[in-house]
């Protein structure tokens, strides 16, 4: 169960995780500041009250994912922030009220794979005592936290794997996958614009498009930044601390013996039938009598296995380690030397004779091999104590002192840093990464304040502040005049075009045929018998507007016009359509069964905590309430 809830780590689950987990540490112990006091919450779910810093939390996070793209509606994020907040936690209390539980074991088994408390791909417990210390947890506030994710998972797993799709459903999906069209189609080439623009028209649009004419809001900020790999640096490290760590983790520096294996197979028909188990035992000797008459093992096997695929191999199985085996057979395995035949072996497949052709010893890698990586690795785990006190500083520092930095870069014995000035939407350094853009331009760290504590991965911490600020400023009007000439004679090209397309449509809906439209105006007339929704050959755009046309009838064409990305226009006849094939491939059936399953899925469980949002006992917080 843990495999597959890793697996699908993602959606819903995965940012709940991201925020009982991950943000904060992020934060650190910054939280015992937030905590006092009497806020308000923004929502209330049943007895469960949501405040402002967790939904800037899952803010922060959606708003970091759709970095580069434009025109995001931060009022919006945070809206939605909000009801996924709430929706995850009418799903948390739904899956306690159905009594559904997860098991002590399986919360320890997930919370020891999780990244942030290994070491050297090891669960490491001492990491685990410091994360959680310094975010004032105890244990078992964390494992009653992460419990309740895992019980949310669980809650939503039985509602989405419960989804299917019917065999008409599938055919239905085939059918339209594979459908063709017949379509006849000339292209209207975008025309060109020289007319002159006057200095009113330039003007009029400059001030009616003025936000499109702006120098962005900028900002340079000061920051001071605590790095694990710089703290690491400064740990000094002996000779023995080396080999004692090398000692400690030999097993890691251990390639373990392997054996290239053969085997002979009669398995028992029946389990528990002495009967049968007696004459497995009687068939597996009398293979053992013919080998060590001198048979070879290759063609006994071949003629005698009850595997069929190693038999079809002479018997052969390849390299195995002992731990990929079954117990019995791994222990007749390794205890056989090479070339040296086994005695009737049992298992849960039945009876084995074992012969070991080739010994793969185990081997070690030499101290002097492995020096530099065990220097870095010791470094690092030395540093880590380290770097969570220096956080823990940074982060009371830079609050107790709101108004500059150099009280925790003093105490730290860290360099104020500073970068160029930046935008909303890019940096260079360190003002490449969201998260400082993002707090840089937050409203407190404009209104002079520090920013809170910045995780930037897992071995960085930041806090930063404003050196200087340059709000938007219109762009001078000479500097766009070009730009604007060029963009008026581009909408004058466009409706030119489509305006010499609607023309040609009307002539066409008249009866006049295409090719006589194109030899008319020289144009060409292109034809596609079996035009597909997947077609590469033809404008993307065309091909859309094609198959959202209505069917045709035999009397009735369907004539139209797509704009295309080019500029250009298309005006094309859609003659005919033919349903494809209600099915595939077996390998696409199952790809196109799973995805439908998924997107039914996902419906029904959207639709069904959207019933459950409406009865929930839910108070939201009106915008206009102080």
């Amino acid at each position: 169960m843990l495999q597959a809830i890793r697996d699908r780590a993602q959606g819903i689950f995965a940012w709940v995780m991201l925020i009982l987990i991950g943000v904060p540490f992020a934060l650190w112990g910054i939280q015992n500041y937030l905590d006092s006091g009497k806020e308000r919450p923004l929502a209330v779910v049943g007895d469960r009250d949501i405040f402002e810093r967790e939904v800037n939390q899952v803010y922060q996070q959606s708003l970091a994912n759709l970095v580069g793209l434009a025109d995001v509606d931060e009022k919006q994020l945070k809206q939605d922030a909000l009801e996924k907040l709430i929706r995850d936690e009418i799903i948390a209390q739904n899956a306690e009220a159905k009594s559904l539980a997860v098991s002590d074991n399986a919360v320890r088994d997930f919370i020891q794979t999780l990244p942030y408390f290994q070491t050297d791909g090891r669960f490491d417990k001492e990491k685990y005592n410091i994360m959680l210390s310094s975010q004032g947890l105890s244990s078992a506030q964390f494992i009653a936290r992460v419990r309740r994710a895992l019980l949310m998972e669980q809650y939503q797993r039985g509602l989405l794997d419960s989804a299917f799709v019917t065999s008409n459903q599938l055919e239905t999906l085939f059918r339209l996958k594979n459908q063709e069209r017949e379509v006849e189609y000339l292209k209207v080439p975008l025309s060109v614009s020289t007319r002159v623009i006057s200095d009113a028209e330039i003007e009029e649009y400059y001030r009616k498009n003025l936000s499109a004419y702006q120098i962005p809001e900028r900002v340079s900020i000061e920051y001071i930044a605590v790095r694990l790999e710089d703290i690491a640096k400064e740990i000094q490290v002996t000779e023995d601390d080396l080999r004692n760590l090398y000692e400690e983790q030999k097993a890691s520096f251990t390639t373990e013996e392997r054996r290239k294996v053969s085997h002979i197979l009669v398995t028992v028909d029946s389990e528990g039938d002495k009967t049968a188990e007696q004459a497995a035992m009687t068939k597996i000797n009398q293979i053992r009598d013919r080998l060590a008459k001198g048979e070879d093992f290759a063609k006994v096997a071949k003629e005698t296995s009850d595997d069929p695929v190693s038999a079809q191999n002479g018997g052969d199985l390849g390299f195995v380690s002992k731990g990929a085996m079954e117990q019995n057979f791994a222990e007749a395995a390794f205890a056989l030397k090479q070339g040296e035949l086994s005695e009737p072996v049992r298992t849960s497949f039945g009876y084995h004779l074992i012969k070991v052709t080739e010994v793969s010893p185990a081997k070690v890698k030499a101290f002097d091999e492995v020096k530099d990586e065990l220097l870095k690795t010791f470094q690092r785990n030395a540093a880590e104590n380290k770097f969570y006190e220096q956080g823990q500083t940074l982060t009371e520092l830079s609050f107790e002192h709101p108004d500059s930095l150099e009280p925790a870069a003093k105490a730290l014995n860290l360099k104020i840093e500073s970068t160029d000035y930046f935008t909303r939407e890019e940096g260079e350094g360190i003002a490449a990464e969201p998260k400082i853009r993002e707090a840089a331009f937050s409203e407190d760290v404009l209104n002079g304040r520090n920013s809170d504590p910045l995780e930037l991965g897992s071995d960085v911490a930041v806090v930063l502040r404003v050196k200087g600020h340059e709000p938007a400023a219109d762009k001078p009007l000479a500097d766009v005049k070009d730009e604007i000439i060029a963009k008026l004679r581009a909408e004058d090209a466009r409706q030119a075009t489509r305006k010499q397309a609607e023309e040609l449509l009307r002539e066409a809906q008249r009866g006049v045929r295409l090719p006589e439209l194109a030899k008319k105006h020289g144009m060409q007339v292109f034809k596609e018998p079996n035009l597909r929704r997947d077609a590469t050959n033809v404008s993307p755009a065309l091909a859309n507007a094609a198959f959202k046309a209505e069917r045709p009838s035999t009397e009735r064409p369907v004539i139209s016009t797509a704009e295309l990305e080019n500029g250009d226009y298309a005006v094309f006849k859609l003659t005919a359509v033919k349903d494809g094939a209600a099915q595939g491939d077996p390998k696409e059936t199952d790809a196109a069964r799973q995805f439908l399953v998924k997107n039914t899925a996902q419906r029904e469980f959207s639709s069904f905590i959207a019933q459950l949002r409406e009865s929930a006992d839910v108070y939201v917080k009106p915008e206009t309430e102080d």
